[in-house]
């Protein structure tokens, strides 16, 4: 769990009252003697909202609602805590300030939760002055020796050339990141011109990315919200189609800024990153931790994915390069033999080639695998490796090789 920028007040900020926020403080006490405390000390510092119940009630509550500002969870019980908060990590925004409270005096627990980014733990009995001074420092962010915060997993989806569906993965991955995974995704278009990720979701995108990226310093998180459309309750885009005359260079340093400021308030940033020519899309890849690389099995196609592939695993970044076969199935496509002989090994993943179920869920801007069973197995597979899910069972492409 990460630490908000934004300093926590009384007042909820135009970005809250336009989303209807509930609470800034949601705790979860399961025993009486905790809840009556914090029912008595927290309104006077801010807005609350005291539930019965330990982490496992939050982790179910917060997997269908908005993250609040600040959260308190209670560990006494759990015999995994660490476990507990990863699982509340996978549901939870990643801006959310964490308080934990238990019944164990552990101080090496205590060092495990800071080092995991929650900012305070206090074992029970809780007294108010105790709670009093983590919810100011927590709501300040004022604590001298405060954890870093945890951002969002980033992921660049490029394309080994143009018409492979680069896109097309981008999009459906975003959607079953929100849909599957739970998670809150940022889907981002890098062509401010020509860009179809909102297209694809039937969406008007709003004319903000370009002052986004061309003057990073006066963005903050009410201009983000404002900038985004939403396409779910857990997926936003940020899109734009500005005119084609104009001549855009996005600055590296620019979109890395409005990616970070992305990756502080989601769990996922899904970019579409093209072919990857411009700084911009080559600064994301280097700063993802999951980079998706596009191809299919044309002879063009099969050529510029060993080459870039290639050129992706020399390059300094650290992240993990997932390799992605996708049409699998089409007409002119070369023979199984063929690509194991020029890949060396088989893709990690392939989406099967289903032209009718993705021409129709474009023309109502709905993903494909909603409708399509197989493309939706597949689309699940590839979700969950990047989600960092156990892994499905063995995909298309692998299974066809060896027949």
């Amino acid at each position: 769990m990460s630490l908000l920028a934004t300093l926590l007040g009384d007042a909820p900020s135009p970005a809250d009252a336009a989303r209807g926020a509930g609470p800034r403080l949601l705790a979860y006490v399961a025993d009486a003697a905790s809840a009556a405390l914090l029912n008595s000390a927290a309104p006077s510092l801010l807005p609350c909202e005291v539930r019965t119940g330990d982490i496992r009630s939050a982790v179910r509550d917060l997997a269908r609602q908005r993250s609040p500002d600040l959260l308190l969870v209670d560990l006494s019980g759990v015999a995994d805590p660490l476990a507990a908060m990863e699982a509340l990590a996978g549901v939870c925004d990643p801006s959310v300030r964490v308080i934990a409270v238990g019944d164990s005096n552990d101080i090496g627990l205590y060092r495990d939760l800071r080092r995991i980014g929650v900012t305070d733990y206090l074992f029970k009995p809780l007294s108010r002055d105790l709670l009093e001074g983590a919810l100011r420092a927590a709501g300040a962010g004022a604590a001298a020796d405060e954890a870093p915060g945890r951002l969002g997993k980033l992921v660049a989806v490029v394309g080994a050339r143009g018409g492979v569906g680069t896109t097309t993965v981008a999009v459906h991955l975003g959607c079953w990141l929100a849909d599957g995974a739970r998670g809150r995704t940022a889907l981002v278009d890098l062509d401010l011109q020509n860009g179809t990720v909102a297209l694809a979701l039937n969406l008007r995108p709003e004319p903000a990315l370009r002052e986004a990226v061309e003057a990073p310093d006066r963005v903050d998180d009410v201009f983000m919200e404002r900038a985004m459309v939403a396409a779910s309750d857990r997926l936003s885009v940020l899109a734009a189609e500005e005119p084609v005359e104009d001549v855009i260079d996005i600055a590296p340093a620019a979109a890395l800024s409005v990616l970070n400021r992305l990756q502080a308030r989601h769990n996922y940033v899904v970019v579409d990153a093209g072919r990857a020519q411009g700084g911009a899309a080559r600064a994301a890849l280097e700063a993802a931790s999951i980079v998706v690389l596009v191809g299919d099995a044309s002879v063009a196609g099969l050529r510029d994915l060993v080459r870039l592939r290639a050129a992706i695993a020399r390059r300094s970044g650290g992240g993990r390069l997932v390799t992605v076969l996708n049409r699998r199935g089409a007409p002119g496509e070369l023979p199984a033999a063929d690509l194991m002989r020029t890949l060396g090994e088989p893709p990690e993943h392939a989406l099967p080639y289903r032209p009718v179920p993705l021409a129709v869920a474009a023309g109502v801007g709905e993903p494909a695998f909603r409708h399509c069973r197989r493309f939706r197995e597949a689309m699940e597979r590839l979700g969950a490796d990047v989600a960092g899910q156990p892994a499905a069972q063995d995909g298309l492409f692998r299974r066809w090789v060896r027949r």
